[in-house]
């Protein structure tokens, strides 16, 4: 048996003013240098950096203010994506950061919202006739385009995310979680930052560029849509096993990210459109997985498959032949309901073969599952068909007649209305009912009858006898399994328990088995219950309910109130669940006034609607038709 060398809490509020300072200064830099290179470009001063956008819009045959700030933005967001994807099993193994510099994960995600927020401003700083029509004016002399807009506003809502996670650890203390209010901020910046990609393509076919034309220019297009395809990032939780939101959440995204993306291309690019979907969703998820692989003891993350709803929604092409536009409802709707359907049906079936945590474990949740994808599949779909018409609209060398409508208005908006809702109604981590079970514990380390907490290694199996008006309920469970996380503090020895299925430090899940006895589970493989781990049984009923029965958590005095106390329970304990965020978000505040979450998280929903609502803005304006000019009428003397 060994023995932990106690670690210093790491602090549960904001930054250090020093590191403050740091982050501040790299970032004053980056924004200083490029303010100096937009003001000389405007000043009609070349600069070393205007030399290379002409060089590379020459390479590209795409405008100079397109092939440049394109490059930029979409290398800065696989950087920060890359940081991303080393920083959330971090905290899953670690727990708290000792400071936002002592991360090495942060680094990459900081320049990288950098990098693509400012890609943004080069484009508008960059801006010079041949224009598209529908542009943006800014001074005088002064116009831009819709789609550098679109990327400059997602790089500023990222850019802001920074100092305003630092303001909300401090008013209601960390959210470990992906899914944080200011979290959201910066990896919907660096999500949504890719919807400005086709529609820069699009205006530069506006000019004629060369590039833009024939099978190279859909080309070129189609990649633009599916590196839409950055918002499964927000699925990572569950792509590492650790989801802190509903299961039916991952059916909601995947299947309406598919449904639109996988339509889009297909109806952009032609037969193979929603296959390239599929190899780019597989190239970028490959780079990433064996990039994180390569680093020592990093949890990495496995993910959906998305082939199967590739080759429905070819098949679906095949069939009712979507060339014409009349064809593209038909075509999306189609494939919107067999794609949440049968191709969601499909992802579960492969997740039961390479997914951490295959959900729901129990089939009876899987109609209602499928239920949800289905109509979120048919949101994406509408969205694939509204996308499709502006930026096809927004394409033409020559503008619309101005008495020519704007086709298909209302079927963003039903995909918009389809998407909030749904998340709305079944995102949200609910406890409406508290459930009761007996505690055992057997194959304990050292031989005694329950671990006592403290810093010496103590394993056990875990079992519990859930109360007999409860048994149903769990019976019926989404997923029913013990976890143990953030149990790997700075300098802990090798001998910390791993996870039997990953092989690394600092997390382990385990299934909960039934024994035999109605409504008794027993852990697959012995759980630690000591140091810095951790330790729950996750419960989840379809809908929203997330609730846990706690097992073991230290003592943590940065954590100010009762949630940081120690939890320890005994042998033939009566333990009842808590709402789940409560226990694997336990730095969060419990002593703020209500109102004051209220409206921080109002702030933060109005933000990002009036932000999307911009992005349609844009959209539409880029498609519409040129407004015809007033005759000029003689002068009457």
């Amino acid at each position: 048996m060994s023995t932990l060398a106690a670690a210093e809490t790491p602090p549960a509020a904001g930054a250090a003013f020093s590191e403050i300072l740091i982050a501040g200064g790299m970032a004053g830099v980056v924004i200083l240098f490029f303010a100096w290179v937009v003001l000389r470009e405007r000043a009609d001063k070349p600069t070393f950096v205007s030399r290379l956008a002409d060089w590379a819009a020459d390479l590209v045959k795409l405008p100079r203010w397109v092939a440049l700030p394109a490059a930029l933005g979409l290398g800065s967001a696989l950087l920060a994506g890359w940081g991303v994807w080393w920083d959330v099993p971090i905290h899953m193994q670690n727990g708290r950061d000792e400071g936002p510099l002592a991360n090495p994960s942060h680094y990459p995600i900081f320049l990288g919202i950098l990098g693509f927020c400012h890609a943004g401003i080069l484009s508008m700083g960059l801006a010079r006739d041949p224009l598209p029509r529908h542009t943006i004016r800014l001074a005088e002399n002064w116009r831009v385009p819709l789609g550098s807009v679109v990327i400059t506003g997602a790089g500023l809502i990222a850019l802001v995310g920074f100092p305003a996670d630092d303001l909300w650890h401090r008013l209601f203390g960390q959210d470990v979680t992906e899914w944080g209010p200011t979290h959201v901020m910066m990896i919907g910046g660096a999500v949504t930052f890719v919807l400005g990609i086709p529609l820069l393509l699009a205006e530069a076919a506006q000019v004629s560029a060369p590039r833009t034309q024939g099978v190279v220019g859909r080309f070129l297009g189609a990649l633009g849509i599916t590196v839409c395809g950055v918002p499964f990032a927000f699925l990572m939780e569950f792509d590492l096993g650790v989801p802190q939101f509903p299961a039916v959440t991952q059916f909601i995204i995947f299947a309406f990210l598919v449904a639109w993306i996988g339509c889009a291309v297909r109806l952009w690019l032609g037969p193979g459109g929603a296959l390239l979907v599929a190899g780019a969703f597989w190239l970028a998820h490959g780079f990433l997985w064996v990039t994180i692989w390569v680093l020592p003891d990093v949890l990495t993350a496995r993910f959906l498959m998305l082939i199967p709803s590739a080759i429905i929604i070819e098949v679906v092409a095949a069939l009712l032949q979507p060339r014409r536009k009349d064809r593209y409802v038909p075509f999306a709707l189609v494939s919107g309901l067999l794609v949440g359907s049968l191709g969601m049906y499909g992802e579960w079936l492969w997740s039961k073969v390479f997914m951490p945590l295959p959900q729901p474990f129990n089939a009876d949740s899987l109609p209602f599952l499928l239920g949800m994808s289905t109509i979120a599949g048919v949101g994406g779909g509408c969205m694939a068909v509204w996308m499709l018409s502006r930026l096809t609209l927004a394409g033409r060398s020559t503008p619309p007649p101005p008495g020519e409508p704007l086709p298909r208005r209302w079927y963003g908006l039903a995909a918009f209305a389809i998407f909030v809702v749904l998340m709305g109604v079944f995102a949200v981590p609910r406890a409406p009912e508290t459930y009761a079970g007996v505690v055992s514990f057997s194959d304990t380390t050292g031989g005694a009858a329950s671990c006592a907490g403290g810093e010496e290694i103590c394993l056990a199996t875990v079992t519990i006898q859930v109360a007999e008006e409860d048994q149903e309920a769990v019976e019926d469970a989404v997923w029913f399994y013990a976890l143990a996380w953030q149990g790997r503090p700075k300098g802990s020895p090798d001998d910390v328990p791993r996870d039997p299925e990953a092989d690394v430090p600092g997390i382990v899940r385990t299934a909960l088995e039934p024994t035999g006895t109605p409504g008794e589970y027993r852990t697959e493989h012995p759980v630690p219950l000591y140091g810095n781990w951790k330790t729950l049984l996750r419960l989840h009923i379809a809908p929203s309910e997330m609730i846990s029965f706690p097992m073991y958590a230290p003592d943590d005095p940065a954590i100010e109130g009762p949630q940081g106390r120690a939890v320890i329970v005994e042998n033939g304990d009566t333990v009842e669940t808590v709402l789940e965020s409560k226990f694997l978000q336990r730095e969060k505040r419990e002593d703020v006034p209500t109102w004051w979450w209220t409206v921080a998280y109002l702030i933060v929903i109005a933000t990002w609607l009036a932000l999307i609502l911009f992005y349609g803005w844009c959209y539409n304006r880029a498609a519409s038709p040129v407004a015809p000019v007033p005759a000029k009428t003689k002068e009457t003397v």
